[in-house]
């Protein structure tokens, strides 16, 4: 693609077409017949492979002008695709127009849509906004009432702490990915004002509000504890696409409580895990990704489950990409067997792993590494080590992610070289996979050191 129009195009479904040609040349688009045969035409043929340097100016107007166009139309139809907005764009129209009757019966309308069963910030929002246009329109009319007025304060300051939290949370969670903390200051300010107005009684300001603590009071589990308890209880109230965001705040939780040893942890990590994948809330436009199926195979058979383990793989590798299934799968199975201590099952299903993917190829060559280790294959584990290091130097791949693997390579050969019976040897060695900073399966290297 060598144009904007190109680009804009790519990303529609080819289906809407008809709509847009149809569209352009009406008052909406205040396109001209010009336009729309311009449109048929770059529709009809193959991307472009001219330079936009080439393209003379008359079309460059053309263009611009189908851009412009075609950029309406997607606003337009996210608009036609919101219900709340058609609602209350409706009722501002009746309410400038001061038609009494319309405007009543389109409120009524507005009001039941406001009774179905979601209560998240958006919600509260859409009902904040038709309220004020009711009261708005009964100053129009000289009805002087404030009776709503409270609820309308009440309503619009719920959807705006609720959408904030809701930000700090998917903030606060990145940047504890890269060890940095975000300003707090808007939390310290708000929260006497949330217990005191007992906002914590509405859900999706609890659910963000108790996130947060999740974030920054890892240690206190009681904030866990009621994040869990009212996500439990107010499921129905939330999107599917919010509850994803909730549920991998449980989520993510338990796997820094796991990470960090606590094994009562593992359970509730896999029931979330369960949970969030029955409801389909781990997918991502239809697919599930490869290390979220890896993680909850590797989580089930720390926990000895490995007839979940082999099941769960099974039923959910139909939602992982085309390209990523029979890796994905088979090293997930590899997995298994080696627990299971199947070495042989384990390296048959290791050879099918082949994938364009560094990190996946270098955690199915750390699996064989172990297991030519444990079964001792000296010859086959020296050679393998070899090609590992040549992998590591060759591939571009990320900093930090060639010295963890660089490092288990190193280490592995120091255990070939260990003398098994010299105490002070061991102690020093174990005592330096313990100090290594950067090191993955430091616990499997700590173990072989140990017998």
């Amino acid at each position: 693609m060598n144009t904007k129009l190109e680009h804009i195009i790519s990303t529609l479904p080819k289906d809407d077409f008809a709509v847009i040609l149809s569209l352009i040349p009406t008052k909406l688009m205040n396109g001209s017949i010009k336009h729309v045969q311009y449109l048929q035409k770059i529709l009809e043929k193959s991307p472009s492979s001219t330079a936009t340097k080439n393209i003379p100016v008359e079309d460059r107007l053309i263009m611009s002008d189908l851009c412009r166009m075609i950029e309406k139309y997607i606003v337009i139809n996210h608009a036609l695709s919101s219900t709340e907005f058609m609602e209350k764009s409706l009722l501002s129209h009746y309410r400038s127009s001061e038609d009494d009757k319309l405007f009543s019966e389109h409120f009524q309308r507005a009001s039941k849509q406001c009774s179905k069963d979601l209560k998240n910030a958006s919600y509260f929002q859409f009902v904040s906004d038709i309220q004020y246009e009711r009261w708005q329109f009964d100053q129009l009319k000289n009805r002087f009432s404030n009776a709503e007025a409270e609820d309308i304060i009440t309503h619009s300051e719920v959807a705006f702490i609720s959408k904030k939290l809701m930000e700090i949370v998917s903030l606060a969670h990145q940047s504890a990915l890269i060890s940095k903390k975000i300003n707090t200051d808007f939390i310290d300010f708000l929260e006497p004002y949330i217990i005191r107005k007992k906002y914590l009684d509405i859900p999706c300001v609890s659910l963000y509000y108790y996130a947060i603590k999740m974030i920054y009071e890892p240690d206190e589990q009681m904030w866990f504890e009621r994040f869990g308890k009212d996500l439990e209880e107010n499921t129905a109230f939330f999107p599917a696409e919010e509850l994803k965001t909730l549920y991998f705040q449980a989520i993510n939780y338990c796997i820094r409580k796991h990470n960090l040893g606590d094994k009562a942890f593992s359970q509730q990590l896999l029931d979330y895990y369960i949970t969030a994948l029955n409801r389909k809330y781990l997918l991502t436009n239809g697919y599930l990704s490869k290390n979220t199926y890896r993680n909850i195979n590797t989580i089930a058979i720390r926990m000895g489950r490995y007839e979940d383990a082999a099941r769960i793989s099974t039923d959910n590798v139909q939602y992982l990409r085309k390209e990523e299934k029979d890796g994905a799968f088979n090293f997930n199975m590899a997995n298994i067997f080696y627990a299971k201590q199947q070495y042989q099952d384990a390296l048959d299903a290791l050879r099918y792993v082949d994938s364009d993917d560094h990190l996946s190829n270098l955690f199915a060559k750390t699996l064989m590494l172990k297991i030519y280790f444990e079964t001792k294959q000296d010859r086959l584990l020296d050679s393998h080590l070899d090609a590992m290091q040549v992998y590591l130097t060759r591939k571009k791949i990320i900093g930090y992610h060639k010295t963890n693997y660089s490092n288990i390579v190193r280490y592995t050969r120091k255990l070939m070289r260990l003398n098994p019976y010299d105490k002070n040897a061991k102690n020093k060695l174990a005592k330096n996979i313990r100090d290594e900073k950067l090191l993955p399966d430091r616990d499997w290297l700590l173990k072989q050191v140990a017998e």
